[in-house]
């Protein structure tokens, strides 16, 4: 659009942005504009050009104008109706989204991760192959992987899960596999004694006396999870807390930025007390051996 055309909403010219900011000081703006309805905002949002500098001011975001003012457009973001609009409702289909994600990845993780890292610890091949990448792959940033997976899977819900489950296999295999490995020869040679054989050896001896390594790495695996999902959100979009924050960041909403940020805490947190909570109740036969 042209910005020698007049925009079809009430946008203040030279407007002093003094009357407008938490501290009473700065310039005029070019532009000026308070919404009263998301939809008043994301009409006039289309109205700009591509390049307009935006400038929000409001919901909390205590900002500084200089007194050369600004070369772009404001938005005050004071209405009562637009607080209440942005707010109702709006938070329970992004955590689901993030929840989902995390989840299906963390599940899809422990599925393949558990008899994989058991593999490795009871098979001389498996170890020689698979240790070595395991290793060198746990301590890089998988995060730097979101542009090839958003080439791979798309924008949106698949790229997340995959990420996800990229980054939580490698807490679950090598916890699985150092729990396999480092299992007493008395356990295995009494199961032999008895006549067991190897595949039944691995799931009712190897498995069960691997369980607390295990459940060590996917009690790591779910707060990875959550961070992950969240990190991979803000990044590439697609929906989910991670987008909703930085929208709010973008738009000067700094409390719902901050109330995403502690839902997003919460979540970690509660997930986290859960799986110690599942621990307690599900190996609560387990010694564990000095």
């Amino acid at each position: 659009m042209n910005m020698a055309e007049p925009l079809q909403f009430a946008a203040l010219r030279d407007e002093p942005m003094a009357r407008h900011v938490s501290w009473r000081a700065g310039g005029k703006a070019d532009r000026f504009y308070a919404p009263l309805h998301l939809a008043d905002l994301s009409s006039f949002l289309k109205q700009l050009a591509p390049n307009e500098p935006l400038l929000f001011v409001g919901l909390g975001s205590n900002l500084l104008v200089r007194d050369g003012g600004f070369r772009g457009t404001v938005i005050l973001m004071h209405s009562a109706e637009l607080h209440a609009e942005m707010r109702d409702g709006r938070i329970y289909a992004p955590l689901w989204s993030t929840l989902w994600r995390s989840l299906a990845g963390l599940a899809a993780a422990i599925a393949l991760g558990v008899p994989l890292g058991l593999l490795m610890g009871r098979t001389r091949w498996a170890e020689w192959f698979f240790e070595p990448l395991f290793s060198f792959g746990f301590p890089l940033p998988k995060i730097a992987l979101i542009p090839l997976y958003v080439h791979w899977f798309g924008l949106f819900s698949l790229s997340k899960v995959m990420l996800v489950f990229t980054d939580c296999l490698f807490p679950i295999v090598l916890f699985t596999y150092h729990g396999a490995r480092g299992l007493s020869t008395v356990y295995l040679w009494s199961a032999q004694s008895r006549g067991t054989g190897r595949v039944r050896m691995f799931w009712r001896v190897v498995l069960p006396l691997s369980l607390a390594s295990i459940y060590d790495g996917i009690q790591v695996a779910v707060v990875v999870a959550v961070l992950v999902a969240v990190v991979s959100e803000m990044v590439s979009g697609g929906g989910g807390l991670g987008e909703m924050m930085i929208r709010s960041y973008r738009y000067g909403d700094v409390r719902t930025a901050f109330a995403t940020l502690l839902t997003i805490s919460l979540i970690g947190y509660g997930l986290y007390k859960l799986a110690q909570w599942l621990r307690g109740r599900l190996l609560h036969w387990h010694v564990a051996e000095a």
